[in-house]
């Protein structure tokens, strides 16, 4: 029994030492999300724009539309849900959703009832691939650019 103590507290000690670590390491500053609501109900959080070609992905029951899509470091992202289900956009890799977080507002996912969407804003160039967290096949891949 002594022994099976002393493995959770190692587990708990080397565990927590990991997110600790790896909350020092991400560089990304969590963005300021407003909320807004559409005139047919549906609630839709933005950031704002910087000068640059905004880009819009839209999520149908097939997938996501704009799978290879480009934009300009700076821009913005709307993400659109036009299936019949909750969506739960996340940065790969799946489940733990460690890329760049940017592309979900800087949170773990955005999650999006059906006729909702939000917007938000992209500054890390490279190529950032993401997935629907409720059904890790339909995702794509954004391509940040200077």
């Amino acid at each position: 029994m002594r022994n099976i103590i002393i493995l959770v507290i190692v587990i708990a000690v080397v565990g927590g030492g990991f997110f600790l670590f790896k909350s020092f390491t991400q560089k990304s500053a969590a963005p300021v999300v407003t909320t807004k609501t559409s005139t047919d109900g549906a609630t839709s959080s933005s950031q704002s724009n910087q000068d640059s070609s905004p880009l819009t992905i839209t999520y149908t029951n097939s997938g996501f539309s704009s799978a290879g899509a480009s934009v300009k470091s700076g821009g913005s992202i709307t993400w659109v849900n036009k299936g019949d289900k909750e969506i739960q956009i996340g940065a790969n890799p799946h489940p733990v959703h460690s890329g760049n977080r940017e592309i979900t507002g800087g949170g773990f996912v955005i999650t999006l009832q059906p006729g909702q969407q939000t917007t938000v804003t992209v500054n890390k160039v490279g190529s950032f691939d993401y997935h629907n967290h409720l059904n890790s096949s339909q995702g794509g891949t954004i391509n940040v650019e200077k």
